[in-house]
């Protein structure tokens, strides 16, 4: 299912139906995720960071988003059912029911938890191509979540993953290096704000131009 923003903001403002526990769902239902004031701005830098982008009316994962979802979604830190658990302890430290030092104590104890297990998480770079330049023709890619570069100095071969707004992602900087040319690159946004589709292509010097449908290039 592919949300709008509209519709996202409606999904983060009625969480938590999933949940078992009446009096944990009913508390985060009434909050959600985030409050009217913040959730645009969550949604933000889902943008900003690389984890979502536009197509037409749909907001779709990107490579990375989808990435960091897998690395996360069976930790702590991603359970809905400790936000309402928290929002519950501090409705009944409000009436005295709790003391807010054992929920102090817990939340540090939390805190710790989560650390580790994140810092025992790591992206196997088995997972990323091994490319080699295709300007030096000697050095393996180094690649990035912005950039895929040449380490060699002398050489200063680089692509930048955020083309005219779109992310590019690794099956097009594969096929970029290897073939000369990614797939169709639709949504991206000239200087003026206009939307176009090319494809990215390597020139005889290994310099990106853009290639349109009708074979006319375009330099970057």
């Amino acid at each position: 299912m592919l949300y709008t923003e509209a519709g996202l903001l409606s999904a983060m403002e009625n969480a938590g139906k999933e949940i078992e526990s009446e009096e944990e769902r009913k508390v985060l239902q009434n909050i959600g995720i985030g409050t009217p004031a913040t959730r645009a701005a969550i949604i933000e830098t889902l943008f900003t960071r690389s984890y979502i982008q536009r197509e037409r009316k749909s907001l779709i994962p990107t490579e990375k988003g989808l990435l960091v979802y897998r690395l996360v979604k069976d930790k702590k830190i991603s359970d809905v059912m400790m936000t309402a658990e928290w929002e519950l302890a501090l409705q009944k430290i409000e009436i005295n029911e709790v003391d807010a030092s054992v929920f102090l104590s817990e939340m540090e104890t939390y805190a710790k938890s989560i650390t580790e297990e994140l810092l025992q998480t790591s992206i196997a770079s088995i997972n990323l191509p091994k490319l080699t330049c295709p300007k030096c023709k000697n050095q393996q890619l180094i690649i990035r979540d912005k950039i895929a570069k040449c380490p060699d100095e002398s050489c200063k071969w680089i692509q930048f993953r955020n083309v005219c707004g779109v992310q590019i992602g690794i099956a097009d900087i594969t096929s970029l290096v290897n073939n000369g040319k990614t797939s169709l690159i639709k949504g991206m946004k000239s200087k003026a704000g206009k939307k176009f589709d090319a494809y990215i292509v390597l020139d005889d010097e290994c310099k990106t131009t853009f290639e349109f449908d009708n074979k006319k290039a375009k330099k970057k």
